[in-house]
């Protein structure tokens, strides 16, 4: 996927390269996010939903080894809550919320986008419908890290309007079915938190 599109229209396309997961870590820093009037986003989870959690999976029997507590479920549930934060950032322009998340690379992509919006006078409706599946891809280890690959299968529904309410990107009708590839690092020791080091469609 190409890094350079416009990620108003394509979020996952983006290469992530320290996103702070600290839901993870401990924090309650990636809640669902809150209902508000003026909000673009407004997230919720499907009836469909589904987190393929899996806790003999051999492939994390590496990953287990360099942390004896991994949980697969936390780590799924984890995992959406992270990407429907990112989502719900980026659509309402949120900087604030985004640089707890973002490395300081990846900010400047987001923050640019977002300026870029502002001084069009474009707003971004972005809303996640549902999200029908997190599941596990791949887990690999090393001496100093870890890394586990994680498919979302979501519903989204995009659009773009002008200063004047003008539709020039997306369809506030349809409904889009995304299937992201994200992957997550964790460096060793443990204590440190997850990062998602690559986004892309899998």
């Amino acid at each position: 996927m190409n890094e350079a599109t416009d990620p108003a229209y394509n979020i996952p396309a983006i290469i992530l390269l320290s996103f702070w997961w600290v839901f993870l870590s401990g924090l309650d820093f990636l809640s669902t996010p809150r209902e508000s009037g003026e909000q673009d986003l407004k997230g919720r989870k499907s009836e469909d939903d589904k987190t393929a959690a899996t806790d003999d999976d051999p492939r994390l029997a590496a990953i287990r080894e360099l942390d004896p507590t991994f949980d697969t479920g936390s780590f799924l549930e984890g995992a959406r809550r992270a990407y429907e934060a990112v989502l719900h950032a980026y659509a309402l322009g949120d900087l604030k919320t985004l640089r707890r998340l973002l490395s300081t690379d990846v900010l400047q992509v987001f923050s640019d986008a977002c300026a870029a919006r502002r001084e069009s006078q474009e707003t971004l409706e972005l809303t996640l419908i549902g999200i029908d599946g997190v599941e596990i891809v791949q887990a690999e280890t090393a001496a100093n890290w870890m890394e586990i690959s994680v498919r979302f299968r979501a519903q989204i529904v995009s659009a773009e309007r002008s200063a004047d309410g003008t539709v020039i990107g997306g369809d506030p009708a349809a409904v889009t079915t995304t299937n992201d590839l994200w992957t997550f690092s964790r460096p060793v020791p443990v204590d440190n938190p997850w990062i998602v080091v690559a986004t892309d469609e899998g």
